[in-house]
């Protein structure tokens, strides 16, 4: 009964957090105004709120990058393992969350905002995401 009661509270938490990620889509794009790529050097910063709750902040500049996966990938800040919806992100700065080991697992925000995740999520010039390890 136990074991039926958990598996329900984890696909129902899964469900829901796929929901917040559709429902924020937009509001992670990094398109112009007018839904264009500017094509310049652009900058962004990535919080790491660590298990303990620290936070550290990492300024990322990058004229070849397009979405966030790529420009933190470049500047060695992301790892993980390919999944069914792109990179699943398991070490930001080199501290691991794995929901498969503990329930832990980063969740990405842009100024507090759910994202999607790192593939599908564009970069523009003066953006804020957060990673927060969370279990």
């Amino acid at each position: 009964m136990q074991k039926k009661f958990i598996s329900s509270i984890s696909i129902l938490l899964a469900l829901t957090l796929m929901l917040l990620s559709a429902f924020s889509l937009a509001s992670c794009s990094g398109n112009d105004e007018n839904g264009e790529e500017s094509g310049k050097p652009i900058t962004i910063t990535l919080e790491v709120i660590g298990p303990d709750g620290s936070s550290k902040e990492h300024s990322i500049s990058t004229d070849t990058s397009k979405n966030l996966r790529q420009a933190l990938e470049n500047a060695g800040l992301i790892s993980g393992e390919e999944g069914a919806y792109g990179l699943y992100v398991k070490v930001v700065d080199g501290v691991t969350a794995d929901y498969d080991v503990d329930g832990s697992y980063w969740s990405l925000t842009k100024n507090g905002v759910l994202c999607s995740g790192v593939d599908s999520t564009e970069i523009a010039d003066g953006d804020h995401f957060e990673f927060t390890y969370t279990k």
